[in-house]
Parts: structure tokens; sequence; C-alpha cells
């Protein structure tokens, strides 16, 4: 599609079609798109850009450690305020599950938690969120500390909740309506409803009083959210539980759609209207990413399609249902051959355009949301200090944790090695990013963490980084024996599982054992366990690689936005 490259160049609406050039397709010059773009538009239009978050879970950044960290704040606002700043109408809203991550919170975490949420809360109320549904996580806190208000039409009554309501956005009257999980009202202590029936009631209210769009906002099972989708009467449902990597395409329910946004702010989703006078109902005019999943399943149909017309060929079939498959081939093909040309925006009627908008490193971040969240990590750092508790004392006759600086006396080739991989850059790394004293960063960079005799947040003097003992054990009694006990307290090999408590898909996602081993390995630190792993890629090759591909597909989506 080549909605965005239309609109890049008109002010007025230049990042309302932020949907992009559809991978692969055909991309005509700005000019001809201009010209397309004002030769279809009506002086008539009117246009906003919607923004719908879902699962954040209070997530304000990603791990750093990944080859394609998604995610971010600050990208966030910097992205919103891009369209304001080019003209844009636009409105926040959230789907539920803001404040907290799921499985509950720690207590020892339970302090920066808070502060990461009332963050959240605050300044996503500041760039613009206007609606946000209330979803079971939000609710650890205790209902008192919810910020901001819920829309939450069948559990009404709680203090919580906010009655459902118009905003007016690019001269088009959106009304917001949410529904939650009824099983909240006993938390809540109020009488829950049937979630389909009570937004139904909303949405009507709302349209009587002038809501042209309306959109619900539905942290529940997705079958509540289907049904709320077909029975509620309302143009768009944004789903806010189990959304995961979110959906690229508007799933059409009934009269409504079904839209979901990726969880932690990877990916969040942008919806475009374009009203036109004497509009009628609202057409999906697709999306560039919508565009290229339907193109995939349209290429595996075709696919199974030729499959079976050649074992057909030989008259094995029904003359009169390979023709019809025939036919079935050609209708699929030619639905294809339009989903790749440049998009032009429907000749009349009122349409939307949806996608979802990765949070990647290519995009840039806001000077202002950034500054703040350095301010939140030093708070953060601050209250955890303030209650971290030392690590389990050592035990007589357990072996405990010492540090490479006992290691180095017997093993200085190896400590030699150490010292160029990655492993010895663990701990500045945190520093760098302010993360060393925040309970989500600091146990992959420290060595020993949570064991007895080993580190906690705040005590780690001496076993900073990746050292010796997270492989091979705690040395403790190795060294007092000069490494003469039998059999030995430490171990030589590494298994697998070891390296998987911090390389996993979480915050290693190109891992693999044998190549991330060809990096730790060599001259003077297992040099034949090296030379038995023979030549492959490395760890450091595969994260290249990876980081490779994420730059390319960012640096294509930016040029669509």
């Amino acid at each position: 599609m080549l909605w965005g490259s239309l609109a890049a160049s008109l002010a007025a609406i230049a990042l309302v079609c932020l949907l992009g050039v559809g991978l692969g397709a055909p991309v005509a010059t700005a000019a001809a798109a201009t010209a397309t773009e004002r030769s279809a538009a009506s002086a008539g239009d009117r246009r906003a850009s919607i923004f719908y978050t879902a699962e954040v879970h209070g997530t304000l950044e990603p791990c750093g450690c990944t080859s394609d960290p998604l995610g971010d704040i600050a990208r966030y606002a910097a992205l919103v305020r891009s369209a304001r700043e080019q003209g844009v109408a636009t409105l926040l809203v959230d789907a539920g599950g803001l404040l907290y991550g799921e499985g509950g919170v720690s207590p020892k975490e339970r302090p920066a938690d808070d502060l990461r949420a009332k963050f959240l809360a605050t300044e996503l109320t500041n760039l613009g969120l206007r609606g946000a549904g209330l979803g079971e996580t939000d609710l650890v806190a205790g209902a008192a500390l919810v910020q901001p208000k819920r829309l939450a039409s069948n559990l009404g009554g709680a203090a919580v909740i906010e009655p459902a309501h118009v905003e007016t956005v690019g001269g088009i009257k959106i009304g917001l309506v949410g529904v939650a999980d009824p099983a909240l009202a006993t938390t809540l202590g109020v009488t829950g409803e049937e979630p389909a029936k009570a937004a139904s009631r909303d949405v009507e209210r709302l349209r009587r009083e002038g809501a042209e769009i309306v959109i619900v906002l539905a942290p529940v099972d997705r079958s509540t959210a289907r049904r709320v989708a077909r029975d509620a009467g309302a143009d768009f449902v944004v789903a806010g539980r189990q959304v995961g990597k979110g959906s690229t395409r508007a799933e059409k329910v009934g009269a409504a759609f079904l839209v979901s946004p990726a969880d932690e702010l990877q990916r969040v989703g942008r919806i475009d209207l374009v009203l036109r006078r004497g509009g009628g109902g609202l057409v999906d005019a697709g999306g560039a990413e919508a565009n290229q999943a339907r193109m995939a399943e349209l290429d595996a149909a075709i696919k199974r399609l030729d499959d079976d017309l050649a074992r057909w060929s030989g008259g094995s079939g029904d003359t009169a249902f390979v023709a019809s498959k025939r036919t079935q081939r050609s209708e699929l093909a030619a639905e294809r051959a339009r989903l790749a040309q440049p998009f032009v925006p429907p000749p009349s009627g009122s349409y939307f355009t949806n996608r979802l908008i990765a949070l990647n490193r290519e995009l840039g971040r806001d000077g202002t949301m950034g500054a703040a969240m350095k301010r939140l990590d030093a708070k953060i750092a601050a209250v955890n200090l303030k209650h971290a508790l030392p690590p389990p004392a050592p035990e007589p006759g357990r072996a405990f944790y010492v540090g490479m600086n006992k290691c180095v006396t017997c093993h200085k080739s190896a400590a030699a090695f150490w010292k160029t991989t990655v492993h010895a850059e663990a701990w500045q790394t945190l520093v760098a990013a302010g993360k060393q004293a925040d309970y989500k960063c600091v146990a992959c960079h420290v060595t020993g963490y949570g064991q007895v005799g080993g580190t906690s947040l705040g005590h780690s003097k001496g076993l900073s980084d990746v050292q010796c003992e997270t492989c091979h054990g705690p040395g403790s009694i190795h060294v007092a024996e000069k490494g003469l006990e039998e059999p030995s307290s430490v171990h030589r090999d590494t298994p697998e599982t070891t390296c998987l408590g911090c390389h996993n898909e979480h915050h290693s996602d190109t891992f693999q054992y044998a190549a991330y081993l060809r990096d730790v390995l060599g001259a003077g630190h297992g040099q034949s366990a090296r030379a038995k792993l023979g030549d492959g890629q490395t760890g450091h090759e595969l994260r290249s690689a990876a980081q490779n591909r994420a730059h390319t597909a960012a640096a294509d989506q930016a040029t669509k936005l």
C-alpha cells in the first residue's frame, strides 16, 4: 500500500495513513502519489488516528539484550507527537492490563513496580490517553490505586470506573466504552453484568449523544470479545487479553471490527479513520501489514490448489469439480494481484486502515520522556537499594562463591581469554543503562545471584560480570584445596541448562548452545573443546545476522511512517 507515501507530503494528513507500503509492493513516486491522493480526497473528509495498546503490564522499555528489542514508551511518545506535529488528530486508548505484569508481584519488587505503574498512568494520560479498560492485573495494588479511571460498563458502581463517554477528534465524535471480566466484580464489591449486554446499552446511549464511531475496550477472553463485537453495535472492539504479538488484520465480526495490538508496547495499533459525507457504512480499506498477511494466505491457498490440479491433470477428477477449482484459483490470483498494487483510497464512502507499528530501535525516542525515564531509574534504584537484603550466608561444608580474582592465581591464561568475551562486559552494560539496581536486570549480569554465598541486588562486590563460577560452580572448596579435592567440587564442562537460565527467548533470542560456546572457548580456556566444536557459526555471527535483519525490517517500516 502507498497510503503512507501518498499522504506524506500533505501536512494536514501526513501521518493519518501511517499504513505504509506493503512489503514487496510496487512503489509509485511521491508526486504521482500526491496527485492520486488529491484527486481522491474530498474537501469534506474528516480524519482521525486512533493509537491503541493493551497488556503493557508495567513495561516501560524492553530488555536490550535481544537482537530486536521492541517496545519503549519514549518511542511511543515520539510516534504520537510526530503525528500531531504533522497535523494529525489523535486519540489514545488502552484495552487493559496497563499497570502490572502477570503472575503477581514479589514483595521485594513491589515498590519499584508501583513506581513504574504510576509513571505509566501519568505519562500516558499526559500523552493523550482518553480511555482505558480494566484488566485483572491492573488491580494488583488494589482498586484505590488504579490510575487513570477505567471504562467497564458491566461493573457499574465501582469507584475506579468512569462512564462511557464521547471524545471529539478531528471533527469526529468517537464514543469510548469498556467491558471487563465479570469475575472482577467480587474484587470491586459490585455486581457484574454480562459484557455484551452492558456494552450494547452504553453504545446505544452514545449513539444518541451523537457518537459517529464507537470503540469498545475489551480485556476479556477472545470469545467474549467476539461476542461483544457481534452484539454490542460498536464499530471497533480492541482486544485486551492474551494479545501476544497482536494481529495485523482487523477481523470482521458482525458489523464490527476486532483489532489487537501486541503486548508490552512491542507493536502498537493504529487505526486511521476517514469519514465522508454520505459515506454510509465504514469499510476496511486494508493496510500494508494486513495486505501482506492476506497475500501470504492466498499464496498458500493457491499452492494447495496448484498441487491438487496437478494431481487431477490426468483426468482422475470430476470434470465439473476440477473446472470449479480452476475458477477458484483464478479468483484468488486476481485478489492477490489487487492487493499487490499501490494503495488508492476508495473513491467514495467512509473507510479506515489499520496496522501495527513495531516500536523498534530505528524509531526516535522522545527526549522529554527519555529524561523522565532516567529520573525514574534513579528512583527505582534508590528504593531497591534501601530495602535490598544480602544473599544467603555461606554454610559450613558447602561451596560458596569467591570471585575470579581467586581463580586467576592458577588460571591466568583462562582469565586472559575471558576478558576478551562479552561475559566480561556484562556488568558495565547495566551501569551504562542505569539498570545496576533493577531487579529485572541484575541476575544475569553478576555471578551467583540469589545463591548461598553468592550475590544479591546491591551486594555483588567482587562478583560482578559473568565470571568463572557462573559456568563452573562455586569455587571456595576448590580454592581451599588448591584444586586437589576428589572428586572435583567444580565442573569443567558447562551443561546447556546452565546457559538457559539467562540465554532464553526473553533475553537471548538467537542462542544456540554450540554456536555460543565457540565464542567463550579458545586459547587457554577450553581450547581442545573448542577444536572439537569445529568450524561453524558463532554466537556473535548469529546475533549480528539477526540484528541486521531487524535493522532492515525497521528501516523498511521507517520509510512508510
